[in-house]
């Protein structure tokens, strides 16, 4: 079961000249930051629809400052920064639709026209083919929401004239084609709003709820039991017309249009639903806007488009970088004379994270690295205390990295004779005597091909546990000694760097 598991003695003045040239070639790309990119080509328009498929963002329908209503499709490609025109909506032009990807197509519903409509189009990126599929069953509107949780698709809420905002909710099933009505979304019916996904729960929030009232608040949907629960609102002024990204874990609500000052927003707050708390960071230095596009692709936010007041649209194009969190839980295990393992929770966003370690009270640091949320610290000294830091890297290519993390310590075991043989610190087996059964753990730091072997004391190999390819982690195995008489054994790991040894006493 895989567990979630020299200091020179140069003079002061060359050591703070050499200290400051280490400090400018370590530097960081900042974090939590806007960048922009290539302008939508599809022109200044809102009320446009976005997804996203396979790494590639999608831009269609909305209203176009120079040719009106628009069925148009655009894909934008983060790694080269380019949009390609794609087929058109076969359906008629539209406004305020909602739009969404379940798997690899994406899906385009609903939205205002002539009339309102509840047409609903499943898109091919790879044959860039429009198929029509069940009208949405809530029946014509616009300005609604949605979103897809697994292999579902959600779209609710809206407005379909008269006075009366819409809070109805519907799950749609692709492999059937059909819709379900599901509970209502919590508070007051509402239109313009946003939604997110993390993890499978849907959140949708902020919109109009009347005129001229705006909400801030944020609803939770579990679709296994069917029910909303709300949120902590979001801070700032109320709006309607915002956009939203999931990245990692948390949700993000960009700009808007504040009713009472009639003004537009280019904030944005992140959402941590494991704190049920809103953090706002670093505002869209573009235009304030309302009516705009956003998606996520990998752990890149973007926003475009969008209206900044009466007939003037926008078409620029930015792209958002949240946070690289700092690792937190750190603990330190399998402490020995020469070894300890040190231990953190996983950063979502982390591709690596860098290690250091250093004798408690001495000034340098030994730099390492860790694939996996732990490290092995080898030829440690016995007897000693050490202090120890992490941080992750989000981007190595790009040098982005969190903060380090408060320091820690712990201190070796003194040497003791008989200690050598064990001071690997895996394969582990609990309990160890071991009488019947027990558990044959180890841990792997990167992806290896490893073979456990089982000897007796005399070098003899009784048996082979385990060979195979292991991705970086950690392992837990059941060992069955019924068929060993009691006595002393060795297991032995061999990865493709190293090979370490353990003594087994079966009773």
């Amino acid at each position: 079961m895989k567990a979630i598991s020299k200091f020179i003695n140069w003079s002061i003045d060359w050591f703070s000249i050499i200290t400051q040239l280490m400090f400018l070639s370590t530097q960081t790309i900042a974090q939590n930051t806007w960048m922009q990119k290539a302008n939508f080509e599809g022109g200044d328009r809102y009320g446009a629809v976005a997804f996203s498929i396979n790494g590639k963002g999608y831009v269609a329908t909305g209203n176009d400052a120079t040719t009106g209503l628009e069925n148009d499709l655009w894909e934008y490609d983060p790694l080269n920064d380019n949009w390609m025109q794609k087929a058109d909506l076969p359906g008629e032009e539209r406004t305020y639709a909602v739009g969404f990807a379940i798997e690899d197509y994406g899906y385009v519903g609903t939205g205002a026209s002539g009339s309102n409509l509840d047409d609903f189009w499943q898109y091919d990126p790879v044959s860039n083919t429009w198929t029509q599929k069940a009208d949405f069953g809530g029946g014509k509107r616009y300005a609604a929401t949605g979103f897809s949780i697994g292999k579902k698709g959600y779209l609710g809420t809206g407005y379909n004239g008269g006075s009366i905002q819409r809070k109805d909710f519907y799950e749609y099933d692709p492999v059937t084609d059909t819709w379900t009505k599901k509970a209502d979304v919590g508070g007051v019916g509402r239109w313009h709003a946003v939604s997110f996904v993390i993890g499978e729960r849907g959140y949708i929030g902020t919109a109009k709820i009347s005129d001229p009232l705006y909400e801030n608040d944020l609803w939770e949907y579990d679709p296994t039991t069917d029910t909303w629960s709300e949120k902590a609102t979001m801070p700032g002024p109320n709006r309607l017309g915002a956009e939203a990204f999931a990245i990692a874990g948390k949700g993000y609500v960009i700009g808007g249009k504040d009713a009472e000052n009639d003004v537009t927003l280019g904030d944005i707050y992140e959402y941590n639903p494991s704190t049920d708390s809103w953090t706002q960071k670093e505002d869209l230095p573009g235009e304030t806007r309302y009516h705009a596009v956003a998606f996520a692709v990998g752990n890149k936010g973007y926003i475009g488009t969008g209206e900044l007041s009466d007939n003037i649209y926008l078409n620029d194009f930015w792209e958002y970088t949240p946070d690289c969190e700092t690792p937190s839980g750190l603990t330190t295990s399998n402490i020995k004379s020469a070894s300890a393992k040190v231990n953190w929770n996983a950063v979502p966003l982390a591709q690596k994270y860098s290690v250091r370690y250093r004798n408690t009270g001495t000034l340098p640091w030994t730099k390492t690295t860790a694939n996996a949320n732990f490290k092995k610290l080898a030829g440690l000294s016995p007897d000693t205390q050490y202090d120890w830091a992490v941080k992750s890297v989000c981007d190595a290519v790009n040098n982005v990295s969190s903060d380090w993390s408060a320091t820690q310590t712990f201190t070796t075991k003194p040497l003791r004779i008989g200690d050598e043989g064990e001071e690997d610190g895996f394969p582990e087996v609990y309990p160890n005597p071991v009488s019947g059964s027990g558990t044959l753990s180890f841990s792997l730091e990167e992806n290896s091909h490893i073979m456990v072997e089982l000897f007796d004391v005399t070098g003899r190999r009784i048996s082979k546990l385990v060979e195979e390819e292991f991705e970086a982690g950690a392992y837990e195995f059941p060992l069955n000694t019924d068929q060993l008489a009691a006595g002393n054994y060795l297991l032995r790991l061999t990865t493709e760097t190293s090979q370490s040894t353990l003594k087994l006493v079966v009773e």
